[in-house]
């Protein structure tokens, strides 16, 4: 969907204190199949403050930053992994309430690592059928133990705590949505799921068996062709979403992405859509913080904003998936230099 007058106005994070991942190995924290991914750090929340607390300091600062009034918010989505302080509880709410104001539509949203991307392709929609001006998109991740363990949970990534957020605004901004795609493959949503029967409740099972889920499709006759269905369908996000975009890769400048890391000299996400590891923030940014949940792709933008690595006119690819599997890709235009 290629996009009119909608902009990223503010961002903001929350990133707490780093964790090297020498002493996680150390301490014999890490299996060796997630020892080698090129990490340094991740960021471990060690002062208590709870996911959603988290995502208010990122919205804050984004709101601050955007410099648009409460009351022209009217959509707020929240996006989350895993446990948000209660069970049986709207998240999304309490976040709202904090920051983009008691009058903003608040929503979760769960689609995994997708979700912040996901969210700004419903929410240019929502502002662009002119039922808001203003959006607000939070991401917020705690991953505590006993119930989840970062460091093993998944292969090719460990987990990071942390809160990202983005104002989306039909008024103008520091950088234009050009464009977005958004698109599913359902059919793999059994990679997280196995073959475990459903159950009645929740918490039955400390951590919570991720790793033996996926390692258990691993061996199913139909893996190897999921993993073609994955390769072809994150090239399919890359093209559509440059043909939406009018332009080509060579156009962008910078790239925010899923900051997981294969390492050992393997191939890379980047190397699949022709963009070099320079041009993505993973050295810069994603080895030093693990993979935030649904925030990576904002805590990127925000990255590169707040530094100053893009200039006005640059294109910005924000691209990744969530398992289920749902694809999303954005592409953004730098229209100035931010202030902040």
């Amino acid at each position: 969907m290629r996009w009119q007058d909608i902009y990223i106005a503010g961002t903001g994070t929350y990133l707490p204190e780093r964790f090297p991942v020498a002493d996680a190995i150390e301490q014999g924290l890490v299996r060796d199949f997630n020892s080698g991914l090129g990490y340094e750090s991740v960021l471990i929340e060690r002062s208590g403050t709870a996911a959603p607390d988290m995502a208010v300091h990122a919205a804050r600062q984004a709101l601050r930053r955007a410099g648009i009034p409460t009351e022209e918010y009217g959509l707020h989505l929240h996006a989350h992994l895993w446990f948000q302080g209660h069970d049986w509880w709207s998240a999304a709410n309490y976040v709202a309430a904090r920051s983009s104001g008691n009058q903003a539509v608040a929503f979760a949203l769960d689609q995994r690592s997708l979700t912040a991307l996901g969210g700004m392709h419903l929410a240019a929609g929502y502002l662009s059928s002119g039922a808001a001006s203003t959006a607000m998109i939070t991401t917020a991740d705690r991953f505590t133990a006993p119930m989840i363990d970062r460091w093993n949970t998944q292969r090719q990534l460990i987990f990071g705590d942390g809160a990202t957020a983005a104002v989306l605004s039909r008024t103008g901004g520091v950088a234009k949505l050009v464009a977005t795609v958004a698109f599913g493959e359902n059919e793999m949503e059994t990679w997280t799921r196995g073959d475990e029967p459903f159950l009645d409740f929740p918490g039955q099972s400390s951590p919570v068996p991720v790793f033996e889920r996926v390692e258990a499709r691993m061996t199913a006759p139909e893996a190897a062709n999921d993993w073609k269905l994955w390769v072809d369908s994150m090239v399919r996000l890359k093209d559509e979403v440059l043909a939406e975009a009018g332009i080509g890769i060579k156009d962008i400048v910078r790239a925010a992405m899923p900051f997981q890391h294969r390492g050992d000299g393997q191939a890379e996400m980047h190397d699949l859509i022709g963009l070099t590891e320079e041009q993505t923030v993973w050295r810069e940014l994603g080895r030093h913080t693990g993979h935030i949940g649904a925030g990576d792709p904002f805590a990127g933008i925000n990255h590169l904003l707040e530094n100053k690595l893009v200039a006005p006119g640059d294109h910005v690819l924000a691209y990744g998936c969530g398992v289920g599997f749902n694809f999303s890709a954005a592409v953004l235009q730098i229209t100035e230099t931010p202030a902040w």
